[in-house]
């Protein structure tokens, strides 16, 4: 094993308690929030990259599209139908005050650090889909369902590759909480299902984003005071 792999795993293993110190270290506005963490997942994903552009690390480039047409058109089926569930709940969010206290309930009963990690106005809403969003869906992806389940599957097998770096994922949302370690242990299992069932890196990346763009939209227009938000196209 290569020097460098060596300090991309230990950076992957630390990270955890790392992030909780800079948690003592918070900006007071959630835009520098959103930010920093886009640049911190940036760096690790960069040096991921630079290790295995410099063929340091002991594993294959990540498969892109899925090889056969129908599963590519059956991510695609899956994506539109439940593009179309996020808008009609959104919707119903703003049509129906109801609704909007039950999804805000839910919101409520998470850890405040969630709760505050979540947007709350437009320009927040914005960081998080568009910066995020989509760093959290190309950086965790290729960290984890690339690299480190690739790694551990060369190590020992596929099955205890799926459970450790979900685990590992989980232990990466730490500070949300121990129950969110344990959900999104769960989540990052359900992603490395799509990974390995689709062949395709770029699924699980698309995926990830949706699901995380979905949680966002859904905080802020909950959290809305108004009981209808239009929606601007």
């Amino acid at each position: 094993m290569q020097t460098s792999e060596i300090a991309l795993l230990s950076i992957i293993l630390v990270f955890p308690l790392a992030d909780l110190l800079l948690e003592k270290y918070r900006f007071k506005s959630k835009s520098q929030e959103y930010v920093k963490t886009a640049v911190i997942l940036w760096v690790i994903t960069g040096f991921l990259c630079y290790c295995f552009f410099g063929g340091e690390l002991s594993i294959q480039a990540p498969d892109g599209l899925p090889a056969s047409t129908w599963k590519i058109y059956f991510a695609i089926s899956i994506f539109i139908a439940f593009l179309a569930y996020f808008v009609y709940l959104i919707s119903s969010i703003n049509n129906n005050e109801l609704i909007r206290q039950q999804v805000l309930g839910q919101l409520q009963n998470g850890s405040n650090s969630l709760v505050d990690l979540l947007p709350k106005s437009r320009k927040e809403l914005l960081l998080f889909t568009f910066l995020v969003s989509v760093t959290a869906g190309i950086c965790e992806e290729l960290i984890f369902r690339w690299y480190l389940y690739s790694f551990l599957e060369q190590q020992t097998n596929w099955i205890v590759a799926i459970l450790g770096s979900s685990m590992i994922f989980g232990l990466w949302h730490f500070y949300l909480g121990w129950r969110h370690v344990l959900r999104t242990a769960i989540i990052g299992i359900v992603f490395c299902g799509v990974y390995l069932y689709f062949e395709s890196i770029v699924v699980a990346i698309i995926a990830h984003i949706i699901i995380d763009v979905y949680s966002g939209t859904i905080a802020f227009y909950a959290k809305s005071n108004s009981n209808h938000v239009p929606i601007k196209g």
